[in-house]
């Protein structure tokens, strides 16, 4: 028993001693290397390292292509320092997005790397991305990201949204008239594939599917209005051009994202 106790408190001494010795730039370096494998640059704002294998940062900039994605405040996280001897760099996660909440994991191992995040309740102004594409209005989104080397998925949902018309490669999309929006994008290198996007609101549905690759959109929406709709002179007069059959209408969004 002896020898136990003794040999556990030498494995803590070396695991310990292994963490203060490791210095902090070594730790975002790392972190930043990681992430640059997948064209998204970190900046870090008071960055620093706890007891227990333990990081903090007053804030992380998410950017991709030279531009912000999303802003991270009081982000918190734990290594799991019994991995570290498997070669594999494994962490959990936790902050704030505005007034919104995230939270997930993530491994990173001999060029491979996983991550799952949940993020709750974050408003539409702090995802920052969202206006690379024009898109303006104001609502909370929830949803999961997953991330498995080079592919990735978003799932989320928009249960409170205010939104505005949007014109997208010169076709305008009224997203005003939709106060539900949800669904999943899958991502694979420079290509997004929106797998199943609804959009609801009073009298009408609507679908969006198709890909976006690198700055190239090949999207349609599918419009389903009710006769209320229908009946409105204004609604008839912008959509009519875009009637496939009695109550069903598509509209093309094909050409460059917003720069």
């Amino acid at each position: 028993m002896k020898k136990v106790i003794i040999g556990g408190a030498i494995v803590i001494v070396i695991v310990w001693g292994a963490w203060l010795a490791v210095p902090v730039s070594a730790l975002q370096t790392l972190l930043q290397d990681a992430a640059g494998d997948y064209g998204v640059t970190l900046v870090f704002a008071g960055f620093e390292k706890g007891l227990f294998y333990r990081l903090h940062a007053e804030g992380i900039t998410v950017r991709h292509d030279g531009r912000d994605i999303v802003e991270l405040d009081a982000v918190d996280a734990d290594i799991r320092p019994s991995h570290l001897v498997l070669s594999r760099v494994d962490l959990g996660f936790r902050g704030t997005v505005g007034e919104g909440s995230f939270s997930g994991d993530a491994r990173l191992s001999r060029g491979k790397f996983r991550a799952r995040m949940t993020f709750d309740r974050v408003t539409l102004a702090d995802m920052t991305f969202l206006a690379m594409i024009g898109l303006e209005g104001t609502g909370t989104m929830s949803g999961r990201i997953e991330v498995d080397d080079d592919a990735r998925r978003v799932d989320f949902s928009v249960p409170d949204a205010d939104l505005q018309p949007v014109r997208l490669a010169g076709t305008l999309v009224p997203l005003n008239l939709f106060t539900t929006v949800k669904g999943s994008l899958g991502l694979h290198g420079n290509t997004i594939r929106v797998e199943s996007v609804s959009l609801e609101g009073t009298h009408i549905f609507a679908r969006l599917k198709g890909v976006i690759m690198g700055s190239t959109m090949d999207l349609q929406v599918e419009v389903m209005p009710d006769r209320d709709f229908l009946e409105n002179p204004l609604f008839r007069s912008q959509i009519e051009k875009y009637q496939v059959s009695p109550g069903y209408y598509v509209i093309p969004i094909r050409g460059p994202l917003a720069s």
